[in-house]
């Protein structure tokens, strides 16, 4: 039985699955990666903090340089296996080794320069998986609303493994006993065993279409590229996922720091109810998902993009008002209900995207656009560390290994708060008239099954001197 080449106008719900169950190592590799791994070669590795932070920020910022590489692969190296099998295949036998040494390090101690290489190789691979199966949908998901669909299923997939991921080492600890090194090296292998499974069952069930031999090519010349860069749509959605990274990714840095100083909650419980914030989350993405079904998916961008803005507000009195560990359970799970979703939203808004250039003659540049998205969140969650620890070490002069006055925890709840909330606000301004409708969508996929093109200037013009974003 070979793997599926044909795509259906609406995929089963068994080639869903398979598209999405590669979201686990995704929920494998992102937060806990942050909150064990680093943590792991900071203290048990002997690496220290800062060096630790020094080579994945470098490593960091790496990524976009290769996301857009791997992007450009994606868009014109395909194989007899199609435009994305083949890359994802390459990919596994990358990572294993990585995730092992990685996971299972010959010391204390290590020296910077295994750390430094071992976390490149492990980022190639990994851009090597997220960028194609990114990519992946638009070529498979063909209507306004299957997009959703597909990208929901993979969100929760995802943020799944990440809550198991996040609870597996306090479980091994209370009742295994299992040292912190013993707990890395069973995460380790949850990857390995995980990555061939899931990509596995992607490449075999999920349907990879060759590119049409007649359809017009995407053009890779600078000045093309430089064309598709100044449309005002593609920089909204990528300014969007820059603010959600920050919002996202910044809540994660500082909620300990808020638990602890302006609720009163230790470490142990705070971390409970920071899992509670991502279970309300993952219960709320087949809401948001259907109100975009019902209106459009902007409409349910900037609604869950407000709700986040206000909800995220009832910290503040919470603390004022005393703290505690159920005050602060309330503000995590009413908040936590937007987490998640705007992920699903922008990345099936960005399909759009694509479907609407390639109608208008460009070519199909999932790769190139995916990958500039992925930069754009790794940008945004870059800046989430860096915005709030500088304004807390700055401006508030918070130092979580010193008592602080009431002043200066005022100040570090106005940071926890307001960084997520300017940053809400501003995606949910950035896509307030998202031009790109369900409409325009079935315009634009029809113009392409007729093999013409359609006149989708007014979806999203170039970008002129003095423009918003």
């Amino acid at each position: 039985m070979a793997p599926m080449t044909s795509v259906p106008a609406k995929l089963p719900l068994p080639q869903v699955v398979a598209y999405g169950s590669v979201g686990i190592p995704f929920g494998a590799v992102g937060l806990p990666m942050a909150v064990f791994i680093a943590p792991f070669y900071a203290e048990q590795m002997g690496l220290g903090t800062a060096l630790v932070g020094l080579i994945f920020m470098v490593l960091r910022f790496w990524d976009l340089f290769s996301d857009p590489v791997m992007g450009w692969l994606v868009d014109t190296k395909p194989s007899r296996l199609g435009k994305i099998r083949h890359w994802l295949l390459i990919a596994v036998p990358i990572l294993l080794p990585a995730v092992w040494f990685l996971y299972n390090p010959v010391g204390p101690p290590v020296s910077p320069l295994f750390l430094a290489v071992i976390l490149f190789i492990f980022y190639i691979g990994t851009t090597m998986i997220v960028t194609p199966h990114q990519a992946w949908a638009p070529s498979i998901a063909k209507t306004y609303d299957e997009r959703s669909r597909l990208f929901m299923w993979r969100e929760l997939f995802t943020i799944s493994t990440m809550l198991v991921m996040l609870a597996l080492p306090s479980l091994l600890e209370q009742f295994g006993g299992i040292s912190f090194a013993e707990q890395i090296s069973i995460m380790g292998w949850f990857l390995i065993i995980a990555l061939p499974v899931t990509v596995g069952a992607a490449v075999w069930l999920v349907p990879d279409p060759k590119p049409d031999a007649s359809a017009p090519r995407a053009s890779f010349h600078p000045k093309a590229i430089l064309a598709a860069l100044k449309q005002q749509t593609l920089w909204r959605l990528l300014a969007t996922e820059i603010f959600i990274g920050i919002a996202i990714a910044g809540t994660a840095g500082t909620f300990l720091f808020a638990s602890l100083w302006g609720f009163g909650v230790g470490h142990g419980t705070a971390s409970l109810i920071l899992m509670a914030h991502f279970i309300a989350g993952f219960a709320a993405m087949p809401v948001w998902v259907w109100i975009s079904k019902r209106t459009e998916k902007y409409i349910a961008m900037r609604s869950v993009c407000l709700w986040s803005a206000l909800t995220y507000v009832c910290y503040m009195p919470l603390a004022l008002m005393g703290g505690g560990a159920v005050s602060l359970l309330i503000a995590a799970i009413v908040s936590g209900f937007g987490y998640g979703s705007p992920f699903i939203l922008v990345r099936s808004m960005m399909a759009d995207l694509v479907e609407a250039e390639e109608a208008r003659g460009g070519g199909n540049r999932a790769g190139l656009f995916y990958s500039l998205m992925s930069g754009a969140y790794k940008t945004g969650a870059s800046f989430a560390i860096g915005i709030p620890y500088i304004l807390l070490g700055v401006l508030v002069g918070f130092n979580p290994a010193t008592d602080n006055s009431p002043e200066t925890v005022r100040g570090l709840m106005l940071v926890f708060v307001g960084v997520p909330v300017v940053s809400y606000a501003l995606a949910a301004l950035l896509i307030w008239r998202y031009p790109i409708t369900r409409a325009d969508q079935e315009k634009a996929a029809e113009a392409i099954n007729a093999g013409g093109q359609a006149n989708l200037e007014s979806l999203h013009p170039p970008v002129n001197k003095g423009d918003a974003p």
